[in-house]
């Protein structure tokens, strides 16, 4: 079965986060990550280790936690759109840039334009490069990588 088959177009358009302590307790440290790019597995797997979340402290009150992770499972597990989630089985992976879609849409992207831009470094930037990222817009044809200019495959 070919990539168009499993996946369908590359245009991704989720819904943007739009809880309010989410996007001021998480935003304030990365972007707000739209929560439908992750399974709600695994947004309580991370939620659950927010003592060492990618290696900082980022643990909050009880309240506050219970609230976020509530919000970030209802957002993902209610939508419909799922071509993100294929072929992941039960797994609850703990980074976007893990999933199966995610590796395929960005195989080609050279270290040059990621890990050795120092405006970018990271795939999980994904507003270095998709600068409609909070709103949940990942356009292929409207790909502009900081310091390097329009992506064109």
């Amino acid at each position: 079965r070919g990539y168009r088959e499993e996946y369908g177009d590359n245009d991704l358009q989720v819904m943007a986060a739009g809880d309010p302590e989410y996007r001021a307790e998480c935003g304030s440290c990365h972007m707000a990550y739209p929560p439908m790019l992750l399974p709600g597995r695994s947004w309580s797997k991370i939620m659950a280790g927010l003592d060492d979340h990618f290696g900082e402290n980022a643990e909050l009150d009880v309240e506050t936690q219970t609230q976020i992770e509530d919000y970030l499972v209802r957002a993902s597990d209610r939508v419909s759109y799922r071509k993100l989630f294929r072929n992941l089985g039960d797994s609850a992976p703990m980074r976007i840039t893990e999933l199966p879609y995610f590796v395929h849409e960005h195989d080609e992207m050279p270290a040059r334009f990621i890990e050795d831009n120092d405006q970018v470094r990271s795939l999980s930037q994904c507003n270095a490069c998709h600068r409609e990222a909070e709103r949940g817009l990942f356009d292929e044809d409207d790909v502009y990588i900081a310091g390097v200019g329009r992506w064109d495959d």
